[in-house]
Protein backbone atom coordinates (compact mmCIF):
# COMPACT_ATOMS: atom_id res chain seq x y z
CA UNK A 1 0.00 0.00 0.00
CA UNK A 2 1.49 3.33 -0.81
CA UNK A 3 0.93 6.37 1.12
CA UNK A 4 -0.60 9.10 -1.83
CA UNK A 5 -0.50 13.44 -1.17
CA UNK A 6 -2.74 14.92 -3.82
CA UNK A 7 -1.52 18.78 -3.46
CA UNK A 8 -3.55 21.31 -1.47
CA UNK A 9 -6.00 18.73 0.26
CA UNK A 10 -3.36 16.42 1.13
CA UNK A 11 -5.35 13.32 0.29
CA UNK A 12 -4.81 9.69 1.94
CA UNK A 13 -5.01 6.59 0.43
CA UNK A 14 -6.23 4.26 3.29
CA UNK A 15 -6.81 0.50 2.67
CA UNK A 16 -8.35 -1.93 4.81
CA UNK A 17 -6.24 -2.91 7.36
CA UNK A 18 -6.49 -3.66 11.65
CA UNK A 19 -4.85 -3.16 14.33
CA UNK A 20 -2.34 -4.58 17.10
CA UNK A 21 -3.08 -4.24 20.63
CA UNK A 22 -3.18 -0.55 21.68
CA UNK A 23 -4.35 1.44 24.85
CA UNK A 24 -7.62 3.93 25.12
CA UNK A 25 -7.09 6.86 23.64
CA UNK A 26 -6.75 10.01 25.08
CA UNK A 27 -10.00 12.60 25.52
CA UNK A 28 -8.61 14.75 22.58
CA UNK A 29 -7.17 14.77 18.99
CA UNK A 30 -3.85 16.26 18.59
CA UNK A 31 -5.50 18.94 16.85
CA UNK A 32 -7.60 20.21 20.12
CA UNK A 33 -10.92 18.25 18.63
CA UNK A 34 -13.05 16.82 21.45
CA UNK A 35 -14.78 13.82 21.84
CA UNK A 36 -17.33 15.16 23.89
CA UNK A 37 -19.54 15.63 20.84
CA UNK A 38 -19.66 12.63 19.99
CA UNK A 39 -22.06 9.22 19.91
CA UNK A 40 -23.36 8.89 23.55
CA UNK A 41 -21.86 5.92 25.53
CA UNK A 42 -24.93 5.00 26.60
CA UNK A 43 -26.94 3.97 23.71
CA UNK A 44 -26.86 3.21 20.25
CA UNK A 45 -27.04 5.68 17.13
CA UNK A 46 -24.98 8.69 16.35
CA UNK A 47 -25.16 12.35 18.04
CA UNK A 48 -24.60 15.68 16.21
CA UNK A 49 -21.55 17.13 16.33
CA UNK A 50 -23.43 20.35 16.71
CA UNK A 51 -25.37 19.25 19.28
CA UNK A 52 -28.44 17.14 18.16
CA UNK A 53 -29.84 13.93 19.83
CA UNK A 54 -29.03 10.21 19.60
CA UNK A 55 -30.93 8.87 16.29
CA UNK A 56 -32.85 5.62 17.57
CA UNK A 57 -32.31 2.51 15.83
CA UNK A 58 -34.01 0.29 13.34
CA UNK A 59 -34.78 -3.16 14.86
CA UNK A 60 -32.85 -6.21 14.16
CA UNK A 61 -32.83 -7.42 10.82
CA UNK A 62 -33.36 -6.10 7.28
CA UNK A 63 -37.03 -5.84 7.83
CA UNK A 64 -38.29 -2.29 6.40
CA UNK A 65 -34.49 -1.25 5.44
CA UNK A 66 -35.26 -1.66 2.05
CA UNK A 67 -38.23 0.53 2.13
CA UNK A 68 -36.99 3.48 3.28
CA UNK A 69 -36.34 6.59 0.61
CA UNK A 70 -32.69 6.17 -0.38
CA UNK A 71 -32.18 3.14 0.99
CA UNK A 72 -34.10 0.80 -1.69
CA UNK A 73 -30.90 -0.84 -2.74
CA UNK A 74 -29.42 -1.08 0.75
CA UNK A 75 -26.67 -3.97 1.17
CA UNK A 76 -26.23 -4.36 4.61
CA UNK A 77 -24.30 -8.02 4.71
CA UNK A 78 -20.90 -8.80 5.65
CA UNK A 79 -18.75 -6.85 2.74
CA UNK A 80 -16.05 -5.17 5.40
CA UNK A 81 -14.35 -6.32 8.22
CA UNK A 82 -11.65 -5.45 10.33
CA UNK A 83 -10.03 -7.72 13.15
CA UNK A 84 -11.44 -5.17 15.82
CA UNK A 85 -14.60 -4.74 14.68
CA UNK A 86 -15.58 -7.60 12.51
CA UNK A 87 -17.87 -8.34 9.77
CA UNK A 88 -19.89 -5.45 8.96
CA UNK A 89 -22.04 -3.58 6.29
CA UNK A 90 -23.15 0.18 5.28
CA UNK A 91 -25.04 2.41 3.05
CA UNK A 92 -25.14 5.58 2.36
CA UNK A 93 -28.11 6.96 1.42
CA UNK A 94 -29.24 8.20 -2.20
CA UNK A 95 -30.72 11.15 -1.71
CA UNK A 96 -29.55 12.78 1.56
CA UNK A 97 -25.56 12.46 1.52
CA UNK A 98 -25.57 12.68 5.25
CA UNK A 99 -27.51 9.70 6.19
CA UNK A 100 -26.36 6.45 6.73
CA UNK A 101 -27.13 2.86 7.85
CA UNK A 102 -24.35 0.63 9.84
CA UNK A 103 -24.79 -2.96 11.26
CA UNK A 104 -22.27 -5.37 12.27
CA UNK A 105 -22.41 -8.52 13.00
CA UNK A 106 -20.44 -8.55 15.97
CA UNK A 107 -21.67 -6.93 19.42
CA UNK A 108 -19.39 -3.39 20.25
CA UNK A 109 -20.63 -3.44 23.98
CA UNK A 110 -17.09 -1.24 25.92
CA UNK A 111 -15.32 0.25 22.37
CA UNK A 112 -17.26 2.25 20.27
CA UNK A 113 -16.84 2.23 16.72
CA UNK A 114 -16.42 5.39 14.81
CA UNK A 115 -17.60 6.50 10.74
CA UNK A 116 -15.57 9.11 9.45
CA UNK A 117 -16.58 11.12 6.40
CA UNK A 118 -14.71 11.30 3.66
CA UNK A 119 -14.35 12.51 0.07
CA UNK A 120 -12.78 10.32 -2.29
CA UNK A 121 -11.65 11.55 -5.70
CA UNK A 122 -11.12 9.71 -9.15
CA UNK A 123 -8.05 8.13 -8.01
CA UNK A 124 -9.37 6.64 -4.94
CA UNK A 125 -7.51 8.74 -2.69
CA UNK A 126 -9.47 10.20 -0.18
CA UNK A 127 -9.44 12.83 2.96
CA UNK A 128 -11.96 13.59 6.11
CA UNK A 129 -14.32 15.78 5.80
CA UNK A 130 -15.76 15.74 8.85
CA UNK A 131 -15.96 14.34 12.59
CA UNK A 132 -15.99 10.73 13.28
CA UNK A 133 -19.61 9.89 14.37
CA UNK A 134 -19.01 6.77 16.93
CA UNK A 135 -21.70 4.57 18.66
CA UNK A 136 -21.65 1.20 20.63
CA UNK A 137 -23.57 -1.37 18.92
CA UNK A 138 -25.65 -4.76 19.47
CA UNK A 139 -24.86 -8.16 17.25
CA UNK A 140 -26.84 -7.41 13.56
CA UNK A 141 -28.72 -4.36 14.84
CA UNK A 142 -29.10 -1.70 12.26
CA UNK A 143 -27.80 1.55 13.21
CA UNK A 144 -29.57 4.70 11.23
CA UNK A 145 -27.09 8.03 11.87
CA UNK A 146 -25.75 10.96 10.10
CA UNK A 147 -22.04 12.34 9.11
CA UNK A 148 -21.28 15.49 9.02
CA UNK A 149 -19.33 17.76 6.77
CA UNK A 150 -17.83 20.29 9.53
CA UNK A 151 -14.40 20.27 9.21
CA UNK A 152 -13.24 23.70 8.34
CA UNK A 153 -12.55 23.93 4.45
CA UNK A 154 -13.80 20.83 3.25
CA UNK A 155 -17.94 21.60 3.71
CA UNK A 156 -18.19 22.05 -0.25
CA UNK A 157 -17.27 18.67 -0.88
CA UNK A 158 -19.09 15.97 -1.57
CA UNK A 159 -19.35 12.95 0.96
CA UNK A 160 -18.99 10.07 -0.95
CA UNK A 161 -17.02 7.45 1.34
CA UNK A 162 -16.28 6.83 4.97
CA UNK A 163 -13.66 5.07 6.82
CA UNK A 164 -14.66 2.97 9.59
CA UNK A 165 -12.61 2.39 12.93
CA UNK A 166 -12.42 1.75 16.42
CA UNK A 167 -12.50 4.98 18.92
CA UNK A 168 -8.83 4.25 20.15
CA UNK A 169 -7.21 4.83 17.14
CA UNK A 170 -8.46 8.04 16.28
CA UNK A 171 -6.04 10.42 17.35
CA UNK A 172 -3.34 8.87 15.53
CA UNK A 173 -5.32 8.93 12.59
CA UNK A 174 -6.57 12.49 12.57
CA UNK A 175 -2.75 13.06 13.87
CA UNK A 176 -1.87 12.04 10.20
CA UNK A 177 -4.26 13.63 8.18
CA UNK A 178 -3.52 16.87 9.87
CA UNK A 179 0.21 16.31 9.83
CA UNK A 180 1.12 18.49 7.35
CA UNK A 181 -1.04 21.72 8.85
CA UNK A 182 0.39 21.03 12.13
CA UNK A 183 4.00 21.19 11.52
CA UNK A 184 6.44 22.31 12.61
CA UNK A 185 4.30 22.90 15.57
CA UNK A 186 4.13 19.02 16.34
CA UNK A 187 8.15 18.77 16.63
CA UNK A 188 8.82 22.02 17.81
CA UNK A 189 6.31 22.54 20.78
CA UNK A 190 9.23 24.12 22.84
CA UNK A 191 10.62 26.19 20.15
CA UNK A 192 13.72 26.37 18.25
CA UNK A 193 15.46 24.32 21.43
CA UNK A 194 17.48 21.77 18.82
CA UNK A 195 19.10 21.96 15.56
CA UNK A 196 16.50 20.73 13.28
CA UNK A 197 13.51 23.34 15.26
CA UNK A 198 15.95 26.08 15.03
CA UNK A 199 16.37 25.84 11.16
CA UNK A 200 13.05 25.19 10.29
CA UNK A 201 11.17 27.51 12.55
CA UNK A 202 13.43 30.43 11.43
CA UNK A 203 12.50 29.00 7.30
CA UNK A 204 8.78 28.67 8.05
CA UNK A 205 7.46 31.15 9.72
CA UNK A 206 4.20 30.82 8.47
CA UNK A 207 3.78 26.71 8.45
CA UNK A 208 3.99 24.20 5.74
CA UNK A 209 2.66 27.11 3.41
CA UNK A 210 5.61 29.72 3.93
CA UNK A 211 7.81 28.20 1.11
CA UNK A 212 8.68 25.47 -1.33
CA UNK A 213 11.15 24.04 1.19
CA UNK A 214 8.69 24.37 4.17
CA UNK A 215 6.30 22.18 1.68
CA UNK A 216 8.34 19.78 1.02
CA UNK A 217 9.54 18.95 4.60
CA UNK A 218 6.14 18.99 6.03
CA UNK A 219 4.90 16.60 2.92
CA UNK A 220 7.88 14.24 4.06
CA UNK A 221 6.99 14.37 7.78
CA UNK A 222 3.53 13.85 6.98
CA UNK A 223 4.30 10.86 4.86
CA UNK A 224 6.32 9.08 7.68
CA UNK A 225 3.55 9.50 10.38
CA UNK A 226 1.36 8.08 7.77
CA UNK A 227 3.18 5.45 7.10
CA UNK A 228 3.58 4.60 10.76
CA UNK A 229 0.25 4.48 11.11
CA UNK A 230 -0.40 2.55 8.41
CA UNK A 231 2.21 0.00 9.79
CA UNK A 232 1.22 0.26 13.40
CA UNK A 233 -2.61 -0.99 12.28
CA UNK A 234 -2.47 -2.80 8.85
CA UNK A 235 -5.81 -4.08 9.61
CA UNK A 236 -7.70 -2.14 11.86
CA UNK A 237 -9.43 0.50 9.57
CA UNK A 238 -11.19 0.09 6.30
CA UNK A 239 -11.51 2.95 3.75
CA UNK A 240 -14.82 2.97 1.81
CA UNK A 241 -16.44 4.45 -1.47
CA UNK A 242 -20.08 4.57 -0.67
CA UNK A 243 -21.27 6.90 -3.64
Amino acid sequence: MKLRLMTPLLLLTLMGCDAPQRGRAPNTFVNGTTLQNFGGVGGPGFTSTTGGTIVPTIDTGTTGVTSRPGFQNCDLGDRFSTVDIGSFGICQSTVEETSFLFRTTNAQTSVRTCLIPTYKDSAGSSTYIGNPQCALTSANQIVSGRLYKDRQGFTGYPLNGVIVMKEPLLPEYIGCMQGYTNWPVNLCPSGPTNGYCATWISRCPGGARTNPYCDVEAKSYMRTICENFKTKYPNGYVDIRTR
